[in-house]
């Protein structure tokens, strides 16, 4: 069986952390599976190489999408390709959707459009396409509604990450009883890997900052933040040093996100490190060691939460209410920069009191056997397709 993790990459370190969350499960699920990766440019052929990934080649083009002729290639061409090691949507026989947030308002229409055709051609083919629990939506555009009505209720599976999210697809999909046996609500599934701890000097004293380039982007819809947000960050940072904390910043994203480290610990007026960490399970584990963390990063806040560590959160989307609420810590959560309450926080976060709250908050535990639920239902959901 060949398996295609799909909307993973290496550059962003929350998506690489969810390719390997797929990997681990598919390792313990379907141990003689095949992988398949798409190449893209935040994808690297040796990166995935390393992996032994299958090169998924799309034939696709803006709106043109030829991928349906993969299934008429003759045999001796498709085998060919293989030697080369490269595979066709007709040689995969499961997809497994990890995109995170890539459907929505947000982004371009054809690239909901897409994957609608993709989900109806696997459907006809008798192979199961499989949503893990990402958010969605907004859906306004009657384009994307209609598109998701049409072809979202053939997938196997569709795993919304937070109750707003589900009920944007449960508006598209609308009433009918086998669609809704197909949605369910689960959380992040990233809560399930154990990160590599890094020996971080001095943790017990650290607080790891880390930014988000899209609090300052166009997708941001809460305007304010635009202007407000690197000056936020570096009032911050002055007050958990003032704290007697040491605050490090750590780039979740590569460059995109290099330059807005190099902005806040310039507005800091401090002498901050920057650390860059190549590996996900790296910044799983660092961000395990320290005091506590500031994170406009969706993984980066999961990855506090789950594993006990005090976290402060800002919001750009509505998937940040929703996990905090997961995890009963709203309080925590800076939803627009107008905060009067932001130095009550970061006395909060720092104290002894609230580390204790957070190491024995039971939502940690409930949330890891939702996310273990979640790959017992793809698990069943596969096998009737294959024995």
């Amino acid at each position: 069986m060949i398996i295609e993790i799909k909307g993973v990459q290496f550059v962003n370190k929350g998506a690489e952390l969810m390719l390997y969350a797929v990997l681990q499960q598919i390792e313990k699920l379907w141990p003689y599976a095949e992988i398949a990766l798409r190449a893209c440019p935040n994808s690297p052929y040796l990166k995935r190489a390393r992996l032994g990934a299958w090169q998924k080649v799309s034939i696709r083009k803006h709106i043109i999408d030829l991928n349906t002729l993969t299934y008429s290639l003759p045999y001796r061409l498709s085998s060919s390709l293989k030697r080369l090691g490269i595979v066709t949507e007709a040689d995969i026989d499961l997809v497994l959707d990890a995109s995170g947030f890539a459907y929505g308002d947000q982004w371009p229409i054809r690239q909901l459009t897409h994957v609608s055709h993709e989900i109806s051609r696997y459907h006809v083919n008798k192979k199961p396409y499989i949503f893990l629990p990402q958010a969605f939506g907004p859906f306004s555009n009657k384009t994307l509604q209609s598109s998701i009505k049409a072809h979202w209720g053939k997938s196997a599976l569709i795993f919304a990450r937070d109750k707003v999210s589900e009920s944007h697809l449960s508006e598209c999909l609308g009433k009918d009883n086998q669609t809704e046996k197909k949605l369910h609500l689960m959380p992040d599934f990233t809560n399930l890997v154990t990160g590599n701890p890094i020996g971080l000097k001095n943790a017990d004293k650290t607080v790891l900052f880390i930014p988000n380039g899209k609090m300052i982007s166009h997708r941001n819809g809460r305007k304010s933040w635009i202007s407000n947000y690197t000056q936020l960050m570096s009032r911050m940072c002055r007050e958990v040093n003032d704290a007697g904390f040491t605050p490090v910043l750590l780039n979740h994203d590569g460059a995109k996100d290099a330059k807005l480290c190099e902005q806040i610990i310039a507005g800091s007026g401090l002498e901050l490190q920057t650390v860059t960490l190549d590996n996900p399970l790296d910044v799983k584990g660092a961000i395990g060691e320290v005091a506590a963390v500031v994170s406009s990063r969706f993984h980066g806040c999961v990855s506090a939460l789950c594993q006990g560590i005090p976290c402060i959160g800002t919001s750009w989307s509505h998937k940040y209410e929703e996990l905090f609420a997961d995890y009963g810590q709203q309080k925590m959560l800076i939803t627009t920069p107008e905060n009067d309450k932001l130095s009550t926080n970061i006395k909060l976060l720092l104290s002894d009191d609230y580390a204790n709250e957070c190491r024995d908050n039971p939502a940690i535990a409930l949330q890891k056997a939702q996310s273990e639920r979640m790959w017992s239902l793809v698990f069943e959901k596969v096998g009737e397709f294959y024995d």
